[in-house]
């Protein structure tokens, strides 16, 4: 066995240990605004502790969301275009959780959004890394990510990423819309603000 495909077995067998228990995120639209903004800044303080600068420099875009969307709408369902790569930045608008080595992230950018799918198995970080980096990444934060484009097997246009990196965190709970009349009592939870669109009145920065 060679020393790539020994690497890649490790990678993996280290993904299955992983895959055992599903990730404990927390959910950050229940917390306590005052704690999610406290949380955030022992986080990035823990980062400039461990000599990371939790502000990148820059972040070279090879196009934009608009650009992304008009150029890949004609890729067919399931299929991956893997020998190109794209370089895309924004602010997540969502995220998803389907195992602590899959998750899925609405990337929003001058009024048009894709969906990021970052797998474990694609990204340039080991098991550890990737997890850590993922289970701190907030609704709000801008990022900036390069893969490859293509569809889900649902057909939903996505970039499949090899690198993820957080350009600038989100300090502050994004504002929630108020829920339209007669959903009072709905247990289903307000959709998030969106860029471009009016953000709810008693919404506060």
């Amino acid at each position: 066995m060679s020393k790539k495909e020994k690497k890649k077995a490790k990678k993996a067998a280290a993904m299955a240990s992983s895959q055992i228990q599903k990730p404990t995120l927390a959910d950050d639209e229940d917390m306590d605004p005052t704690q999610f903004f406290e949380n955030r800044l022992k986080a990035l303080a823990a980062q400039k502790a461990e000599g990371k600068n939790p502000y990148p420099h820059k972040f070279f875009v090879s196009m934009s969301v608009v650009e992304f969307i008009e150029t890949y709408e004609g890729v067919g369902s399931a299929v991956q275009l893997e020998d190109v790569s794209v370089s895309l930045a924004g602010r997540i608008m969502s995220k998803r959780a389907s195992s602590s080595n899959l998750f899925f992230y609405d990337l929003h950018s001058i009024g048009a959004k894709v969906q990021i799918v970052v797998d474990a198995r694609n990204s340039d970080m080991d098991v550890a890394e990737f997890s850590k980096l993922h289970s701190s990444v907030k609704v709000g934060d801008v990022v900036g990510v390069t893969g490859y484009p293509g569809r889900t097997k649902k057909g939903e246009l996505s970039i499949f990423p090899k690198s993820f990196v957080v350009l600038s965190y989100c300090l502050h709970m994004m504002p929630r819309q108020k829920a339209g009349p007669g959903l009072e009592n709905s247990s289903s939870k307000p959709a998030a603000w969106v860029p471009g669109h009016t953000k709810a009145p008693e919404a506060s920065w």
